[in-house]
């Protein structure tokens, strides 16, 4: 038989209920699971934005270069993965989806990726050469 009860009716209650959640017993599954296997490209890595170059870092490490996809569409880049896996145990998918919008002064044309042996995504693109330039007077004497 199973009796319902309140947790939060009295500070006895409370303190049972509290007790009951940190029972090794009774721990969900996944308490005990290494979450940092879960949080797969959940941030932007290091940027550098600079004079020089604009460089990006994704952690994909949770996906194999062939399920990870590049695209560049004017100044927007997305970077995009999808894994997916089937087994008599069941069906697991893995996705992410990234956009960053590159600086006007980036050469669209250069844009390079790699990626390392630990997984870091590295995406960068140099500057444009700056147009402008100092022109130097000459003095001219008159005769």
């Amino acid at each position: 038989m199973i009796v319902l009860r309140s947790p939060f009716s009295n500070s006895s209650a409370i303190d049972n209920f509290f007790d009951e959640l940190t029972d090794p017993v009774q721990l969900p599954y996944w308490r005990d699971a290494d979450h940092s296997s879960f949080n797969f490209s959940d941030t932007v890595g290091e940027i550098i934005n600079n004079e020089s170059k604009f460089s990006v870092q994704v952690d994909v490490s949770h996906f194999k270069p062939e399920d990870l996809k590049i695209e560049l569409d004017g100044r927007e880049l997305k970077i995009e993965g999808c894994q997916e896996s089937k087994s008599e145990q069941g069906y697991s998918k893995r996705s992410f989806s990234r956009m960053i919008l590159l600086p006007e002064d980036a050469d669209l044309t250069a844009v390079k990726s790699a990626i390392s042996n630990d997984g870091k995504l590295q995406i960068e693109a140099r500057k444009k050469a700056n147009s402008s330039r100092s022109i130097p007077i000459n003095f001219v004497a008159k005769h």
